[in-house]
């Protein structure tokens, strides 16, 4: 169990440690006069939409389990793929991803300049919450490296003997991992996942600890039933308190939405609740509640209105709230996602067009797996969430007044940065009697 504090933790990669790189390392011209106006904008939205992308593929994928992920990591992982993709493997990043009028020289300079941003906001230093992102790429030290690309990972690139130890590399990429979450992602690569084949492993992590503005007081919190999907209801710990939140019932969304902010006010967890009838149905994909809710958000109409609501609040009023007290963890299914995001192909051995890490004459550098790992535990005074991403080579009605948020069914959650305009979490709670992944928190 973690300690008395909220802490998140995810894999994220930074790929913004240089504003400029070697001409034409990425581009035919890697150093225009001037930038792109429109990238400081795209690029969020890119993240953003890659995220209900993929929050929309997991409900299918996943249509019975609970769901938790870091659409952020995953982005920023491939998006570090990106920048040494060529031919089929470029294009069909630059559409998952969404970056079709960007060039990959946008992409570097607009994380250059956010890389600034955070590491001055980390010198100025707030003291209500912990953050930190880094990220690594190994490769092997038997492949000759673009110059270019030394100088734009530089310290974040490591060259690497696979050959003579493959075990000791892995162990000291978890370990890498481990220290970055704080030892909350352990063992991310699993025994046998690095051979003496292996050419490249991209790794990333970010951490972040914090509390709630509003804690829930532990002598409230009782238990209750939590009415799971179809027929199976569970008698689980729920939080409550009575507060001013910023809470509505959005039309077009299908859903209560309620936020719940952490201190610093720039990260919120946002929880989307269904109407109690349509959630709780199983037996048809066309009535289930959380299904429809993720549908409604992925329209445009939809995806507009989430993402004015998580970037710009709204109006608070007083609010009952009843919230599950849960631990989960769980391991995306990422060749299945990436599979239905249409690029399948990244992670399927010697497919992956990677030859803009090398030099010319190299043989070609592929991915050939890909792992993603979360955990999340919400307590009365706080979030503990982490999760890990590496991909590596080898061969109901209106609530009363005052509003009462009860959250005793099947809902998605998000935790959000508005600073970045980037959801770093995603999740579907449908059950806390789900073993493999998940554990409720005793009372």
């Amino acid at each position: 169990m973690f300690l008395r504090n909220m802490q998140m933790m995810s894999v994220l990669p930074v790929l913004f440690l240089f504003s400029s790189v070697s001409a034409q390392c990425l581009t035919a011209n890697d150093s225009p006069m001037t930038g792109n106006p429109a990238a400081k904008t795209a690029l969020p939205a890119a993240d953003f939409h890659f995220a209900l992308d993929t929050l929309k593929k997991m409900v299918t994928i996943e249509p019975k389990d609970n769901v938790f992920y870091s659409p952020h990591s995953l982005h920023q992982a491939l998006s570090l793929v990106y920048f040494g993709a060529r031919g089929n493997t470029e294009e069909s990043l630059k559409k998952v991803l969404h970056l079709q009028n960007l060039s990959k020289v946008d992409v570097q300079r607009y994380y250059a300049f956010d890389n600034l941003n955070r590491l001055a906001a980390q010198e100025n230093g707030s003291t209500d919450y912990e953050y930190e992102s880094l990220n690594r790429l190994w490769i092997s030290d038997t492949r000759k490296v673009r110059e270019c690309m030394l100088d734009f990972f530089s310290d974040s690139l490591e060259k690497t003997d696979f050959h003579t130890n493959p075990e000791g590399v892995r162990e000291n990429i978890n370990q890498w991992v481990s220290n970055v979450t704080r030892g909350h992602i352990r063992d991310l690569l699993p025994a046998g996942s690095i051979s003496v084949d292996t050419d490249l492993v991209l790794a990333n992590a970010v951490y972040f600890k914090g509390l709630w503005r509003s804690r829930f007081d532990p002598a409230n919190s009782k238990k209750d039933l939590f009415y799971s999907s179809g027929s199976q209801n569970s008698v689980v710990t729920f939080m409550h308190q009575k507060g001013t939140f910023n809470h509505l019932i959005s039309e077009l969304l299908g859903a209560h939405i309620l936020e719940l902010p952490y201190k610093g006010e720039n990260i919120s967890m946002f929880v989307l609740l269904p109407p109690f009838a349509t959630a709780r149905s199983a037996n048809s994909d066309d009535h289930d509640g959380v299904r429809q809710m993720i549908e409604h958000i992925s329209t445009e109409e939809g995806a507009a209105e989430l993402q004015d609501i998580l970037h710009y609040g709204v109006p608070p009023r007083d609010v009952e709230v009843y919230l599950p007290k849960f631990t989960m963890e769980k391991e995306l299914p990422v060749h299945t996602l990436l599979s239905a995001l249409g690029a399948g192909h990244l992670v399927t051995p010697n497919m992956a067009d990677l030859r803009g890490f090398l030099e010319e004459g190299e043989r070609p550098l592929h991915l050939g797996d890909a792992v993603h790992r979360a955990r999340i535990e919400v307590t009365e005074e706080g979030t503990t969430a982490a999760a890990a991403t590496a991909l590596f080579t080898f061969r109901s009605g209106r609530p009363l007044q005052p509003a009462v948020f009860n959250a005793n069914h099947p809902f998605v959650y998000l935790i959000f940065d508005k600073q970045r305009n980037s959801i770093l979490f995603s999740g579907i709670y449908r059950s806390p009697n789900l073993p493999k992944n998940t554990a409720e928190t005793s009372a």
